[in-house]
């Protein structure tokens, strides 16, 4: 009796070697990067001294458009990036912006050590860039977390997030004068500036959580400065993340989301004293390129 076999005719009683099925080795895991340039519709909650005179803020991200001083106004540039490789990652977040607030979101208080009594705010314009870094390990992956098709990670992390600030004040000249470390300009204010810088250590948590193919959630906090720059300060973020297009060698998505930073930053008294004590809160979107 002969039976074919791929083509071919043997002796059925007739035993022929075999060989084992070749077994591929398990790929190694490389490095994957992504990029996500954003955008922070800003809200502002707090206080900013310069030169021992205060300006409380509370302004909304609709009242810093209707309120911004020009040209001296809103701008801003922000982007995540993360390069992982297996369970180790790297994480960074860059941001800067220029805020030029008018006097009707603005207010003044105090008065300084030699008595010199300030008049109402007439506007506030800084500058500001934070830079974070940081490395995270995942401690924790677990599957079919709400879906059975679902994916969960945990990582924890500590880092750094720098802080450079330039804040320039001014003050409508009313009541006693006292111009010792006040420019008076030609609009009838008083004008006080400094810049400052420091680094804050941070640790944190992140959750991933992949919702379904295609769909990823991100939920994160940190808290830092523990009086080794700030005071303190904390931060928490919550974005989505949607693919929409897959090429061969790049994943795009959409992020939508939430993010609030929080910092308390002393420096100096009396007419040198600065302080930055300030929540910035607001929704973020941006565009995801993974490769």
């Amino acid at each position: 009796m002969i039976f074919g076999v791929c083509g071919g005719a043997i002796a059925a009683d007739v035993t022929m070697p075999t060989k084992a099925p070749i077994t591929p080795p398990p790929a190694i895991p490389g490095w994957t990067f992504s990029l996500t340039p954003y955008a922070w519709a800003t809200s502002l909650d707090g206080s900013v001294t310069v030169a021992g005179r205060t300006t409380d803020v509370d302004a909304s991200f609709i009242d810093i458009l209707n309120h911004t001083q020009f040209p001296k106004g809103l701008f801003e540039l922000a982007a995540f990036g993360e390069a992982r490789y297996d369970r180790f990652g790297l994480l960074t977040d860059i941001a800067y912006f220029k805020l030029g607030l008018g006097a009707s979101i603005t207010r003044s208080r105090g008065i300084d050590e030699i008595n010199g009594a300030v008049g109402a705010s007439a506007g506030l314009i800084f500058k500001m860039v934070i830079a974070e870094l940081a490395a995270a390990y995942e401690i924790a992956r677990w599957n079919g977390l709400g879906s059975p098709n679902s994916r969960t990670a945990f990582d924890l992390y500590a880092g750094g997030r720098v802080w450079w600030q330039h804040a320039d004040a001014q003050f409508a000249v009313t009541g006693t004068l006292n111009i010792f470390d006040l420019a008076l300009t030609k609009e009838g204010f008083l004008s006080a500036s400094k810049s400052v810088s420091w680094v804050d250590p941070v640790v944190g948590a992140r959750l991933r959580h992949q919702l379904a193919p295609g769909w990823n959630l991100v939920v994160s906090g940190d808290v830092g400065g523990f009086g080794a720059g700030s005071k303190f300060s904390w931060q928490a973020l919550a974005a989505l993340d949607y693919e929409f297009c897959r090429t061969q060698s790049v994943v795009w998505s959409g992020m939508l989301g939430y993010k609030a930073l929080f910092v308390d930053f002393s420096k100096g008294s009396g007419l040198t004293h600065y302080e930055y004590d300030m929540t910035m809160f607001g929704p973020i979107f941006g565009i995801t390129a993974r490769f």
